[in-house]
């Protein structure tokens, strides 16, 4: 198998500028690249307008003088990095300096997604307008790039998108053991295949396509989800058809007939996983299109002589067709090609091959400069890949009186140049660290990557985290007393000059190396900090600069599941039911705050005090700005507290978070037991869809019970607001405390020992004289199961009464002098 140079280090990286102070000999590399082949390395000027402030031209300018504001140094990047957005809207914003090369703008977006076969990369110019594609050269400066095609066309006309276009052979084995490029190149293919072609597939193979990413994108839904009619309708109204089938099927076929047809297709993919569900629709989609190869309508020979198709790809290498019935004639092998040429002659495009062995170069006309051009870079990126090298094999040819930078000799590749080489590579990191930037920023700067949420930009922005900076001198950090996956939680102490010594807690992270790590750290301080509730943990601050910290209130009584196992034999029901409606108050300010909390549990809820609980951990918390749900696309959740819709289609809502709230009740009903002990994660949502859910916990009044089952509606609409949850839960409360206080006041009357006031004396009191007692002196004498006798007295036989009907006697005597009674 021919090596797929996939090498997560370009050897560009080794590569230094220079500036030549003297006229160039003639030429050799194309022009339109950077100044010489060695120049494709490309640093992030700390300060981008340092060279124009000099004075200095910026590359490829041919000769236009630029300002700082000439052109905006951000570029919106598309591309198929799976997020919780809508596919249309995938992107990253780059910024960029003059020195910075395409190459550059790749390395930096695959970087961050962890993506090894870099070599199968390119980066695509499209004109929205007219459809007018360039190929941009991994070693075209950007500026030169921004200069020469958004002088033409405005720049909100022009998209720029990263896709892979080099396939290496067998390119599917090899991408399933790189799963980010697997995962690209699927949502490549079918946003292609979408675009282009779904209108015109037969029914059958539109289905099958359509239910395979279904399967796909609800990774978690049983086989049989679909059978249910409110599972079916959320597919169908809130995700919508149409992103998983052609509008040409949805429109031919009726509501009812097709809802039969993808229930059955369905059911043919339940059974596969993620990786399954992509190649079957690789497997079925390839016969009717070739996603694997690139075909161009040109001439072979430098006139209009053999009109063909010309085919390049993995397996065909460069070869040509005459007509659609025919085979396919090899031309070229891409380890034979030496040197690609491509010029303009009479208003058509030229590209001539200088392949191995060959008496004459192979000569391919086109009929525009710019298709020569894109055919140029695919054959060099596909040379480039089975050589496993950055360098180009294009060369330009000499114009009259044109100029140009020398050759760089090329180094010999041997292990000793290997080690120079990783060198260079190190000391350059160091250099980008020492200029202020972060350690991944040898290439480009990642304004914002949208693969993951982030807070709407009025809320969200490490700027606004500052606003809450907190200097690190006043923090006393205590022993560490919770450790989780990503930091761990101190003890400490803050010290403000105007107020006393605050005890708070803080909240470390493990690992923030980048800016993007950072500012997902600190999302959780920015969801904080715009709330203020009794029941909802309070922000004090954070510590933007590394190490990060986010400072809160400390809680002193730690997590509620742990201390409701401790205090198990201490704590009422009344305590149980208070705590549920204390965090029901809490959700029921979040809900107005259109935010979902997606992790209620008793252990992210923190005791303040033995009366007082409040909602805490809002690593998870998503803000709805204009929807009304929010669609989870990564990472851990805690399937066992999770809603049906959350599981099966990773849907949050508010009505999700009361299904939560519901089986946090039961954790505190529970005393901190966890809900489906000794079901696994994948077998949750079989019961679930079968209507089993959590039983009743023991001493729970089933006016709460009743009230659970309500949050664990099937339904969502059918699920009750948190707002009525308040409500109730109130009243059930205060039922809870009136029946609590009765019960110590019957307490009190069966503990009230027998007291006589002597006055003083230790003479026994006087014989009652019943003539002339207004009424009965009768002592009770109560035997309950296990317990030693007590023993009551009443003035009047009437008071007796309510102690006979509340409780259970094996012997009850009453005696009144020489009388005795039996009940």
């Amino acid at each position: 198998m021919e090596s797929s140079g996939c090498s997560p280090f370009p050897l560009c990286w080794a590569r230094g500028a220079c500036v030549y102070s003297y006229p160039p000999p003639l030429p050799k590399y194309d022009g339109q690249l950077a100044p010489t082949k060695a120049m494709a390395a490309a640093y992030l000027d700390p300060n981008p307008t340092h060279a124009l402030n000099q004075g200095v031209k910026p590359r490829f300018s041919s000769g236009m003088e630029r300002t700082a504001a000439a052109l905006e140094r951000v570029l919106k990047i598309f591309h198929y990095f799976e997020s919780s957005s809508e596919p249309c809207s995938w992107a990253s914003n780059i910024r960029h300096g003059d020195s910075t090369d395409v190459r550059g703008i790749i390395q930096k977006i695959l970087d961050i997604h962890k993506v090894r076969c870099v070599s199968c990369f390119g980066l695509r110019l499209s004109h929205l307008r007219t459809g007018e594609i360039h190929w941009l050269h991994p070693d075209m400066g950007v500026s030169h790039v921004r200069e020469r095609y958004e002088h033409s066309h405005p720049q909100d006309d022009w998209r720029y998108e990263l896709r892979i276009r080099y396939l290496p052979k067998g390119f599917l084995n090899q991408f399933t053991e790189d799963q980010p490029t697997l995962n690209y190149f699927y949502h490549q293919v079918k946003s292609d295949y979408m675009m282009e072609i779904a209108d015109q597939v037969d029914q059958d193979i539109a289905l099958k396509l359509g239910c395979l990413e279904i399967r796909r994108f609800f990774r978690d839904m049983p086989g049989n989800a679909l059978d249910k009619k409110s599972n079916y309708e959320l597919l169908e109204k809130d995700v919508g058809l149409r992103r998983f089938f052609p509008k040409s099927l949805l429109d031919s076929v009726k509501a009812k007939s097709l809802r039969k047809l993808i229930q059955q297709t369905f059911k043919q993919f339940a059974n596969l996983n993620n990786e399954q569900c992509m190649l079957k629709f690789f497997e079925i989609l390839s016969p009717i299109y070739r996603f694997d190869k690139e075909c161009f309508k040109c001439a072979l020979g430098s006139s209009w002589v053999i009109s063909v198709e010309l085919a390049i790809g993995p397996e065909e290498g460069i070869s040509y067709l005459t007509d659609k019935g025919s085979n396919p004639t090899h031309l070229a092998n891409f380890t034979q090609v030496q040197t690609i040429q491509f010029e303009e002659r009479e208003r058509k495009g030229m590209l001539l091959l200088d392949v191995a062995g060959a008496p004459e170069p192979l000569t391919v006309t086109t009929t525009t400069l710019n298709t020569a051009e894109n055919m140029a870079d695919l054959i060099d990126g596909y040379c480039r890949l089975v050589s496993g090298t950055s360098s180009s094999f294009i060369v330009r040819v000499q114009k009259e009186g044109e100029r140009a930078l020398p050759s760089i000799p090329k180094a010999p590749k041997s292990a000793n140049h290997e080690k120079r080489l990783q060198g260079v590579r190190a000391k350059a990191i160091s250099i980008s660290d020492d200029i202020g930037g972060d350690e991944t920023d040898d290439y480009a700067e990642i304004i914002d990557e949208e693969d993951t949420y982030t807070m709407p930009s009025k809320y969200y922005g490490l700027d606004e985290a500052r606003d809450y900076e907190i200097q690190r001198d006043r923090i006393e950090l205590g022993r560490c007393i919770g450790e989780g996956q990503f930091g761990d939680v101190h003890q400490g102490i803050y010290i403000c000059p105007d107020t006393p010594a605050l005890s708070v807690a803080i909240k470390t992270c493990k690992n923030c190396t980048s800016d993007s790590v950072r500012e997902k750290f600190l999302q959780e301080a920015l969801t904080m900090r715009q709330f203020d509730h009794p029941h909802i943990v309070k922000l004090i601050g954070v510590i933007t600069e590394n190490p990060v910290w986010i400072i809160m209130e400390l809680c002193t009584l730690g997590e509620l599941r742990s201390f409701l196992q401790i205090r198990k034999y201490n704590l009422d029901l009344a305590s149980l039911i208070l705590f549920s409606y204390q965090l029901s108050t809490a959700l029921a300010y979040l809900e107005s705050k259109r935010f979902v909390h997606r992790d209620i549990a008793a252990r992210n809820v923190l005791v303040s005090s033995v009366d007082c609980v409040k909602l805490g951990d809002f690593g998870l918390s998503r803000y709805m700005e204009d929807s009304s749900y929010y669609k989870a696309s990564k990472g851990k959740l805690p399937i066992k507290w999770m809603a049906p819709e959350s599981i099966n289609f990773r849907r949050f809502t508010s009505a999700s978070d009361v299904w939560m709230f519901g089986v946090c009740m039961w954790e505190i009903l529970m005393y901190g037991v966890k809900p489906f002990q000794g079901v696994k994660n994948n077998d949750v949502i079989g019961r679930i869809e079968n209507g089993e859910r959590l039983a009743m916990p023991p001493n729970c009044p089933p006016t709460l019970y009743s009230l659970m089952t309500k949050c664990w509606a099937y339904d969502p609409s059918k699920r009750p607001r948190f707002t009525e949850l308040k409500g109730q839960l109130s009243t059930i409360l205060a039922e809870e405390k009136a029946q609590q206080e009765e019960r110590s006041r019957m307490e009190m009357r069966r503990q009230v020992p027998v007291s006589w006031d002597s006055g003083g004396s230790d003479e026994a009191p006087p014989k009652s004289d019943l003539s002339r007692c207004p009424c009965l002196f009768l002592c009770l004498l109560l035997t309950p199961a296990n317990e030693h006798p007590y023993h009551f007295c009443f003035s009047h036989p009437f008071c007796l009464l309510p102690v006979l009907f509340s409780t259970s006697f094996q012997n009850v005597q009453l005696r009144c002098k020489s009388l005795l009674f039996r009940v």
